[in-house]
């Protein structure tokens, strides 16, 4: 027991934080002249570190044969010493968010159309809650975003489920519809003598009713073209394309001015809801489809994560319960009749 206790207050004295950070640097340059320059202290004062370590454990850390390198038992004390430094980092950023997490930060990464959609309705909303919490909005292609999370450069992401999940958490917050958007004037002009009966059911109407009709689309590299063209495949038809574009608001600008149909998801359509009942455009018919997609917000697992994202994190799942699940009959989204181009 005694051996026990002389033990005990060997680790006190030489297993500290400086010591660790110091091995750990010396590790690194596998040089004590270099890894002193690094720590500006000299190098005499870092063996004496170093050999402190050394003594506790009873067993040399580094082979001093040049060149040097680290022992079996340095390179398993390096391992551990990683993991204890990267747990004290974590545990003050915790401590300093439990404290003032308030007047913290979060950065969310999302695509540019999502972010159209849901910003409006979720910063707002946040900021009146938290109104010294500051959001930092971080846009890219879903990808872009996946590699920006991995490397912890943002808090979390909103998207579809990641194309690499390792390492992360996902949670599942709302399935977003598509939807088919049909102008007025196209129907009249396309199947005159179809369409008031297509648009009093709308539920029982599919892509196939409207093969005649000419299409806006995403390029197809971009997942909702690649949607697109799934559901045509999967209707039988192929779609008369008049235009393509990587750009969600150009394409949906255009289908409200009557140039094209455009299949794209039902909260694309959120952000004009009210453009559309004021503008002067063609009366609109929204036609649900039978596809969904998952939406997630994903996080680093393993990694704290601030109590302001918890938070954010939950009214993203509110916010998006609200739009996602908005009526897409035609009434929605009804506008002044204009004449046929």
């Amino acid at each position: 027991m005694a051996g026990t206790g002389k033990r005990g207050t060997k680790k006190a004295g030489n297993l500290n934080l400086l010591n660790l950070e110091y091995f750990l640097i010396a590790a690194e340059e596998l040089n004590f002249t270099r890894a002193a320059g690094r720590l500006h202290i000299a190098q005499q004062s870092l063996s004496n570190h170093i050999a402190k370590l050394e003594e506790h454990f009873e067993t040399p850390l580094f082979d001093r044969t040049p060149p040097m390198s680290l022992t079996p038992a340095g390179l398993c004390f390096q391992r551990h010493a990683r993991l204890l430094c990267q747990s004290l980092d974590e545990m003050e950023l915790e401590i300093q968010d439990i404290k003032d997490f308030k007047s913290s930060e979060i950065t969310l990464g999302i695509t540019p159309a999502r972010g159209a959609c849901y910003l409006p309705m979720l910063l707002p909303k946040f900021r009146a809650e938290f109104p010294s919490m500051k959001v930092n909005v971080v846009e890219g292609s879903a990808e872009q975003l996946e590699q920006l999370l991995s490397e912890a450069r943002v808090d979390l992401i909103i998207g579809r489920y990641p194309k690499n999940p390792l390492g992360l958490t996902c949670e599942l917050v709302w399935k977003e519809q598509y939807v088919l958007i049909v102008p007025q004037n196209l129907l009249e002009l396309c199947i005159p003598n179809q369409w008031e009966e297509l648009c009093a059911h709308p539920e029982k109407v599919g892509l196939k009713d409207f093969a005649s009709l000419p299409f806006l689309a995403s390029q197809k590299e971009l997942h909702t073209g690649t949607i697109f063209h799934s559901c045509c495949s999967a209707a039988g038809i192929t779609p008369n394309i008049v235009l393509e574009s990587k750009n969600i608001n150009i394409i949906l600008s255009l289908c409200f001015e009557g140039m094209g149909a455009l299949v794209c998801p039902n909260s694309f359509l959120h952000p004009f809801r009210y453009q559309l009942r004021t503008q002067q455009a063609p009366r609109l018919f929204v036609f649900p489809l039978h596809y969904n997609d998952d939406i997630m917000v994903s996080y680093l697992s393993g990694k704290y994560f601030p109590v302001g994202a918890q938070i954010f994190k939950e009214m993203i799942q509110e916010v998006g319960a609200v739009i996602s699940n908005q009526p897409v009959w035609e009434e929605q989204f009804r506008t002044k009749k204009r004449g046929i181009p």
